[in-house]
């Protein structure tokens, strides 16, 4: 009998909260919502952080404004974000080294995505093309990798910063394949793009959007598409798992939106459809597939399962080449 009246008690005083997280969902937002976007403005996580706020403005009705907060390979933005009230009015994008890669190498860093962090809804995944300089006598994976061999050592890479996706992906190849390669680290995209179009550094994984539209310039060569599909735009050139039988080795990065911890659960579920919304026009998905993105959509639960997934993956990788942050 105590059990049962305990139960009905339960239930009774959780009926408002239920009450409660409804009509909240049903008014957010009701004022403007603060978008943090962890790199500086014009790279894509800040161009697909851009399209996706233009659309939650237009859907939502309140302004969704972005708000660069550079730094520390995006780790200063998404602590902003964790430390934040969890009301739903101050959330984050975040990217592969902030949720992924960084938490398992730095035992610094300020916050903790699986302790800190609301994995709201995924936007993007990004494949990256794998490419060379042109002078280097080399026109497509294996062929690099038989010289990589021959040449321990000497063939450079070129990452925008250390121990990012780029960095982690290279050296995953690099651990596949038996070869040694030698990173170049730069301050960003744009140097580390640079570097290998001015023959300064052998090859580098860059994004669909810069790699393609450098390679048909006849600036870069492409040496295998990174992804785990072929592109469209370039679908003479094969990925590297059809080159290698690498199955396992997939060169890619992606983008989320987080929230704090403890944001509520129907606030996220609003968000996380309206972004369904979004994704789903032709008009918004032209846009990103001009950037060279896939969508990457999902419920927060199976957005949080993927990155749980891809967390594991990059474990073991840091594990084996013993990558660390400088």
């Amino acid at each position: 009998m105590k059990k049962t009246v305990s139960l009905l008690l339960a239930l009774a005083l959780s009926i408002p909260c239920m009450m409660a997280g409804q009509a909240e969902a049903q008014t957010y937002p009701d004022r403007p919502v603060r978008l943090i976007v962890p790199f500086p403005p014009g790279g894509a996580t800040d161009v697909n952080a851009r399209i996706l706020a233009a659309e939650l403005t237009a859907l939502l009705k309140q302004p969704f404004v972005i708000d660069n907060r550079p730094g520390a390979s995006g780790t200063i933005g998404i602590d902003l974000v964790a430390k934040a009230p969890p009301d739903g009015y101050t959330l984050g994008v975040s990217g592969v080294g902030p949720t992924a890669i960084l938490p398992i190498i730095d035992p610094k860093l300020p916050y903790n995505p699986a302790r800190d962090l609301e994995i709201v809804a995924g936007l993007g995944r990004i494949d990256f093309v794998l490419v060379a300089r042109p002078g280097l006598p080399v026109a497509n994976l294996p062929e690099l990798v038989a010289y990589a061999k021959a040449n321990p050592g000497k063939v450079t890479y070129a990452t925008a910063g250390v121990a990012g996706p780029q960095q982690l992906q290279i050296e995953h190849l690099s651990l596949l394949a038996g070869m040694k390669l030698f990173l170049v680290p730069f301050p960003g995209d744009s140097q580390a793009t640079a570097a290998v179009v001015a023959g300064d550094v052998d090859i580098a994984l860059m994004g669909i959007a810069t790699g393609i539209g450098l390679v048909k310039a006849g600036k870069v060569k492409a040496l295998a598409m990174a992804g785990s599909e072929r592109s469209p735009t370039l679908p003479e050139v094969a990925t590297a798992a059809e080159q290698t039988g690498f199955t396992e080795f997939t060169g890619y990065t992606w983008n989320l939106l987080v929230a704090p911890k403890g944001t509520p659960a129907a606030v996220i579920a609003r968000l996380n459809e309206a972004i369904a919304e979004a994704a789903g026009k032709p008009e918004v998905q032209a846009k990103l597939e001009a950037l060279g993105i896939r969508p990457l959509g999902g419920s927060a639960a199976a957005v949080t399962e993927f990155v749980a997934r891809e967390t594991e993956k990059n474990r073991r990788v840091i594990e084996v080449t013993g990558i660390r942050r400088e």
